[in-house]
């Protein structure tokens, strides 16, 4: 079994307040199929410029009400 990650992000740099996690998603393989998988949307607490909404598709609209990461990353600990 190996997981999969894929993290979308709006820009900057891993420790700049711009470069937050806005999307996140993975998938447990087993070598063969997915077996599960785990995705959603998440509310960076900061401003999606158009360049990052244009390279995901993720805007600031579409994480009104998401969850934060530490919401998330408790959740699934």
């Amino acid at each position: 079994m190996f997981a999969i990650i894929d993290i979308e992000t709006c820009g900057g740099k891993f420790n700049y307040p711009n470069g937050r996690i806005t999307e996140i998603c993975i998938l447990i393989h087993d070598g063969l199929t997915v077996v599960d998988k785990f995705s959603t949307l998440i509310d960076p607490e900061c401003y999606i410029s158009p360049l990052y909404t244009n390279i995901t598709g993720i805007t600031n609209e579409m994480v009104i009400g998401a969850p934060k990461f530490h919401q998330v990353a408790k959740k699934n600990s």
